[in-house]
C-alpha cells in the first residue's frame, strides 16, 4: 500500500506544449483588442449639421467644378495634414487611400465613399467598399485605425460606427473673405456645385 502511495506522488506531470499557451494567449489578446476597438469605435462623435457661415446678401454666387478641379482643391486643403500618407481622389467614386495596421503589419487599402450633401450644405462621405488584399477586415476597423492615426484638419471628423467622414464646410479656411457651402454633387455628370459668399463669422 505504501509503495502505491509513493508511486502516485511521484507520477510525472503531463507536459503542456508551449504552443498551447501561445494559442490561448493570442486568442485572449484578439478578444480584448476587439472589445476595446468596438468600445472606442462606438464613442459618440460630435458632428452636427452646422449652419453655413455665409452672410445673407446679394453677393452670393454659384461655382460649378469638375473632378479634376475638385482633386486640386482637396490636395490644397489637405496638404498641411497629409503627413500620415492618406489621400483622397475623386474618380468614378470618391476614393480614400492609405495604410492600416493589423497584428503589427501594415497593409495598403483603398476605400470607396459615396457623397451626400446635407441640408445646411455640408458633406457626408459614407464608406461602401473596402479593398485591402485578402484580409477580411471590416470597414469600421479600418476607419477606427484611420481616426486614431490621421491628424485630420478641423473641418473633417470621422465616425467609424456609421462608416462616415463628415466635412464641415463652415470650418473650411476663409479664402479672400469668402466661405462656401455645397449645393449639388453629381458624380455621373462630373458636376460639383458650391455656393460662395461673404464670410459671416459673427458669434
Amino acid at each position: 500500500m505504501a509503495d502505491e502511495t509513493i508511486k502516485k506522488r511521484t507520477a510525472p506531470k503531463k507536459h503542456v506544449s508551449p504552443w498551447f499557451w501561445a494559442f490561448w494567449t493570442l486568442v485572449i489578446v484578439l478578444v480584448i483588442g476587439t472589445v476595446l476597438l468596438f468600445k472606442s469605435a462606438s464613442q459618440p462623435v460630435n458632428e452636427t449639421d452646422t449652419v453655413s457661415k455665409i452672410a445673407k446678401s446679394e453677393a452670393t454666387f454659384d461655382v460649378s467644378l469638375n473632378k479634376r478641379q475638385i482633386n486640386a482643391l482637396v490636395a490644397y486643403y489637405l496638404s498641411e495634414s497629409n503627413d500620415n500618407g492618406y489621400s483622397f481622389r475623386v474618380e468614378d467614386n470618391i476614393m480614400m487611400y492609405g495604410t492600416t495596421k493589423f497584428l503589427g503589419d501594415k497593409f495598403t487599402f483603398g476605400m470607396s465613399l459615396t457623397p451626400e450633401v446635407t441640408k445646411n450644405g455640408n458633406i457626408i462621405l459614407t464608406a461602401k467598399k473596402l479593398a485591402i488584399g485578402d484580409l477580411p477586415l471590416p470597414i469600421t476597423t479600418v476607419m477606427q485605425y484611420v481616426k486614431s492615426s490621421y491628424d485630420a484638419p478641423k473641418f473633417v471628423s470621422i465616425n467609424p460606427k456609421k462608416k462616415q467622414i463628415y466635412i464641415n464646410m463652415s470650418e473650411l479656411p476663409v479664402t479672400q473673405g469668402m466661405r462656401f457651402r455645397a449645393q449639388q454633387i453629381d458624380m455621373a455628370a462630373d458636376k460639383f456645385v458650391f455656393q460662395g459668399g461673404l464670410a459671416n463669422d459673427k458669434k
